[in-house]
C-alpha cells in the first residue's frame, strides 16, 4: 500500500484572505456561443449530487468565483471538452493576481466527496510553483488537493496531517501535458487517521489508500484553482461533477 511522505511544515492550513470581489452571477462574454442543450454523460459516483455543470448556460452557475488583480474567472468558448463552452481561470505572476472558484457550502456533515472534472492547462506557471486541479476544505483549512508541478508536469497529492504539516505523494510516473484535456477524479473520505484518498487520471487509478491520516472529519467546500496570489496559470475546466455524502 502506498504511503504518504511527510515533508514537514510546508504551508499553513489557513487560507489567506485576499481582497477581491465575490460574484454570484458573473457575466460571461462567451455566453452567446454556448450550447445549453448539450447533454453530458457524467460518470456515476455514490452519494448525492451537489453540482454538475458543463458551463453551457454561459455562467459559472453554482460555482462562486473569487478574483483579484489581474486574475479572471469566466466562461469561454476558446476551449471545451463538450458543447461549446468551458470555465476559464487565468492568473498571472503580478502581485495580487488570484483566480479561483468554489462550491457553495456542502451539506452539513459531509465526510465524503467525489470531485470529478476535465481540465486543459494551456499555460504553466512559475517553475517552483504548481497549478491545482481540485482542493477540498474544512472551513478555511485545506484538507486535500491534487496539483500539477510546473517544472515537469508531475502530479502530486497533498494531505493535511493531524500535526499541522502537509504530507505529499508523487502520483506515479504520470505527467500532465499542456494543451490537452485530462480527466481527473479525487475521492476523499474523512475519518481522522483512517481517511481514504483515491485519485484517477485519464481513467488510471494512481493512488488508493484507506489509511491516510488527517486531522479533519468534515468537508465544507470544493475549490478549483488557487487561492494564493501569483500562482499563475491558464486552465480551462469542463464537465464538473461534485458528489457528496
Amino acid at each position: 500500500m502506498n504511503k504518504l511522505k511527510r515533508i514537514g511544515l510546508a504551508a499553513a492550513l489557513a487560507v489567506p484572505m485576499i481582497g477581491g470581489t465575490l460574484l454570484t452571477a458573473p457575466a460571461a462574454s462567451a455566453a452567446p456561443a454556448c450550447q445549453p442543450a448539450t447533454k453530458v454523460k457524467y460518470d456515476p459516483h455514490p452519494g448525492s449530487i451537489a453540482l454538475q455543470t458543463s458551463f453551457e448556460t454561459g455562467t459559472l452557475e453554482k460555482l462562486l468565483p473569487r478574483t483579484s488583480g489581474t486574475g479572471t474567472a469566466t466562461v469561454s468558448s476558446v476551449q471545451r471538452r463538450s458543447g461549446a463552452c468551458s470555465a476559464y481561470l487565468h492568473a498571472t505572476a503580478d502581485a495580487g493576481s488570484v483566480a479561483m472558484m468554489a462550491t457553495r457550502s456542502l451539506p452539513s456533515g459531509s465526510r465524503e466527496v467525489y470531485a470529478d472534472g476535465w481540465f486543459n492547462m494551456t499555460k504553466a506557471g512559475l517553475p517552483n510553483s504548481d497549478v491545482p486541479y481540485f482542493r477540498v476544505f474544512n472551513g478555511s483549512a485545506r484538507v486535500m488537493d491534487v496539483h500539477r508541478s510546473n517544472s515537469d508536469g508531475q502530479l502530486w497529492l497533498r494531505v493535511a496531517s493531524p500535526v499541522g504539516s502537509f504530507d505529499y505523494l508523487r502520483l506515479g510516473g504520470v505527467a500532465a501535458g499542456l494543451g490537452a484535456w485530462h480527466h481527473l477524479v479525487l475521492h476523499a473520505v474523512l475519518n481522522g487517521p483512517t481517511s481514504t484518498a483515491e485519485v484517477w487520471f485519464d481513467g488510471q487509478l494512481l493512488f488508493s489508500s484507506n489509511k491516510v491520516s488527517t486531522g479533519h472529519k468534515a468537508l465544507t467546500r470544493v475549490q478549483l484553482g488557487a487561492e494564493h496570489s501569483r500562482q499563475m496559470g491558464d486552465t480551462y475546466i469542463d464537465d464538473v461533477s461534485i458528489t457528496v455524502r
